[in-house]
């Protein structure tokens, strides 16, 4: 399925889309996640060579410059070594290391907090946008709290979440306390009850503002989630916009065979 104005795709024996470059990501940066997908899954060894920078700027229909750029920054993270008059070689790629799952009802709080910290970019009561104010149950005009932070782990940053929060919760949570903490965490803290919460997963590319903030190019692909919580009476408590780097979190859910149904289907299964 074409995800821009021009997509060239390549397929393998096995029918997999292996190449597809859309014009909404800079083709480097697709060829060089294309490429290091394929490291990961040990296509090429270290005792032969990978293909040319002419093989590969056919097999993606785009530049040698492309290729050569796509090439460096995979140099760059260990995963190929190039040899002049030799040709480019695979390295060992490391271990991958574990990512957080969406598919539980919160993130891990413990985790989040021992783990990560978090730089503030915005905290303060605001007149709610017209839209949020719809989706947490409040009349036009009303006033709620809005966060934006940038989370990180030891080594980059990872997620930009905005959130916000109707009244009276709004008026429970204070930057002071907040700190490194979750704003699902503080609200428990103070005896909210969270029951329930609605997430949606979908895909975007990084703007400007928040490739910058994230450290990665502008146009890298995010992960986009919307979580809407819910407390024990069914209200709405908290709204959260966030965006994730697709390298560290991944979709996870399981899934059970349903065979009392008339058409068998999978469902989720707690």
């Amino acid at each position: 399925m074409a995800i821009g104005r021009r997509t060239t795709t390549e397929r393998t024996r096995g029918g997999r889309v292996d190449n597809q470059i859309s014009d909404f990501v800079p083709r480097y940066y697709q060829v060089y996640t294309v490429v290091q997908q394929r490291l990961r899954e040990g296509e090429w060894t270290a005792q032969a060579p990978m293909p040319t920078e002419q093989e590969f700027a056919a097999s993606f229909g785009v530049s040698r410059v492309t290729i050569r750029k796509a090439l460096s920054m995979l140099e760059e993270q260990r995963l190929i070594t190039r040899h002049q008059g030799r040709g480019t070689f695979a390295l060992p790629t490391p271990r991958r290391q574990s990512r957080a799952n969406f598919g539980g009802f919160l993130e891990n709080v413990v985790d989040f907090e021992l783990n990560t910290k978090v730089r503030v970019l915005f905290f303060a009561k605001i007149v709610l946008p017209e839209d949020i104010a719809a989706v947490l149950g409040c009349a036009a005009g009303a006033r709620g709290l809005k966060i934006v932070r940038v989370r990180s782990d030891s080594k980059s940053p990872f997620s930009h979440t905005t959130c916000y929060l109707p009244e009276p919760e709004a008026d429970l949570v204070t930057e002071e306390a907040l700190g490194n903490r979750t704003v699902i965490a503080i609200l428990g803290a103070a005896g909210v009850s969270t029951a329930t919460a609605e997430q949606r997963l979908s895909a975007i590319v990084a703007g400007v503002e928040v490739g910058k903030l994230l450290k990665i190019e502008v146009g890298a692909p995010l992960i986009s989630m919307t979580r809407l919580v819910r407390n024990d009476q069914d209200r709405p408590v908290e709204f959260i916009e966030a965006l994730y780097r697709p390298d560290k979190y991944e979709y996870r859910v399981n899934l059970s065979r349903d065979e009392d149904n008339a058409a068998p289907r999978w469902i989720v299964k707690n």
